[in-house]
Order: C-alpha cells, then structure tokens, then sequence
C-alpha cells in the first residue's frame, strides 16, 4: 500500500511517510548507520520563586478527581495542541488518564498529543475523544480498543508506536517535548515528591514517569494516598 504523503524507502526497503504529525521523520538507515546531530533537551531550571513559599503545592479544588484536574490542567496553562504524558505503572486498572481527558475535555480543548507510556483496554473511554479531536493522536504504546482504532487509520494524526527505551529517548532527546505531564502515585506529599512503593495502591517504581518528571514543563502528581 503507498502513502497518500510524500514518502521513500528506508534501509529495510519500507515505504515511510517524508513527515510524521508534522515534524520531518528520520527514517531506518541500517545497525549503526545513523549519526544524530543536535545535543539532547535540557529540563527547565526552576527556583522557589515558582513555589508557594511555605513549599505546600497541593491544588486548593473540590470535587471529584475530574473537577481537580480541572483546577490542576488550568493552573499548568493547558490549551490547543498541547501534549499531556501518562504513565502506565496501574496496567489495565489506570483510571486517571480517562479523567484527565474528561477534564481538557470539560475544558473545551482540541487537539491534544498524548504519550503514554502504554495504552490498556481500560482506555478505550477516550475513544470518544480520538474520534471528536479532544486528542488528534496518541505516541505511545496502543493496545486493545486504542490499538484496533489507530490499526484502521481512524486517528486524526498519525499514530507512533514507541517502545520503552525509545520513549524515553524521545523525551530526552527534544523529539517529544511534554507541556504537562500527570503523574498518578500511590503515595505523594504536599511538596510533589512521589513513590510507588507504598500506599494502598502500592504498584512498585515509578520508573516508567522518571522522564516526565524531568523534562516536562509541567508535572501534576494525583494520589489517593497524601
């Protein structure tokens, strides 16, 4: 099958699209046969003058866990085109990105990126939202419901698979810059600081949000457990 976009052949003799989403794509060029140029993306430097001075970064809202994120995306300046980041430590038992997007969703916004670490069969809430452009394309890991929708070219941008490692270079790297990433954790206190490892939601390490955490330029921890 051709593309209906400007395309060549990659090393593996693949026909792939001349842009993604976009952003020029660089294609397959062979084991070691390709050499970056550039230098990796640097995290934000932030100072206490970003903070509330007594360092309490609680979001003072009411409500159920949808009307929080609300009040939490508006503090972070969401908006238009943005790209929010999830994790996927809670499997197919991840709730909290349903509620993020029921948020921006509230909120009246369009054309999200989202990047995941992995998509489950429990996200096929947010078919809705692919489907009325609340989210224009999700980079990540897609299984399930997400998976069969993006398979039958129905998502508004193009789809891109990423594995772990490769996510994580992306982030670094500057290929995926992150405006707000929410990080859902088993156990966080009013400073931000967050683990896994404990709590009644306990699910081990956080490891897979550890570059969220770092190079987004915004970071919303959600907890059950203060």
């Amino acid at each position: 099958m051709s593309l209906t976009t400007e395309s060549f052949l990659n090393a593996a003799g693949r026909e792939v699209p001349a842009e993604i989403n976009g952003r020029k794509a660089i294609p397959y060029q062979g084991v070691g046969m390709y050499q970056p140029d550039g230098r990796r993306a640097a995290p934000r430097i932030s100072s206490c003058a970003n903070f509330p001075a007594d360092g309490n970064k609680l979001v003072a809202a009411k409500g159920d866990m949808v009307a929080r994120l609300k009040v939490a995306l508006d503090h972070a300046g969401l908006r238009d085109g943005m790209t929010i980041s999830t994790h996927h430590h809670f499997r197919n038992g991840d709730l909290v990105a349903n509620a993020v997007f029921d948020a921006a969703n509230e909120l009246g916004v369009k054309k999200l990126r989202w990047v995941p670490s992995a998509s489950f069969p429990c996200h096929a809430h947010l078919l809705k939202y692919l489907e009325d452009g609340t989210i224009n394309h999700i980079e990540g890991s897609m299984n399930g419901p997400l998976g069969d929708f993006c398979s039958l070219g129905k998502m508004r941008g193009m789809g891109v698979l990423r594995s772990h490692g490769g996510r994580y270079q992306a982030i670094q790297d500057g290929e995926v810059e992150i405006d707000i990433t929410v990080i859902a954790a088993p156990t966080a206190d009013s400073f931000g600081n967050a683990t896994g490892d404990r709590g009644p939601s306990a699910c081990g390490l956080l490891g897979f949000a550890l570059a969220d955490s770092e190079y987004a330029k915004h970071v919303i921890v959600v907890t059950d457990n203060l």
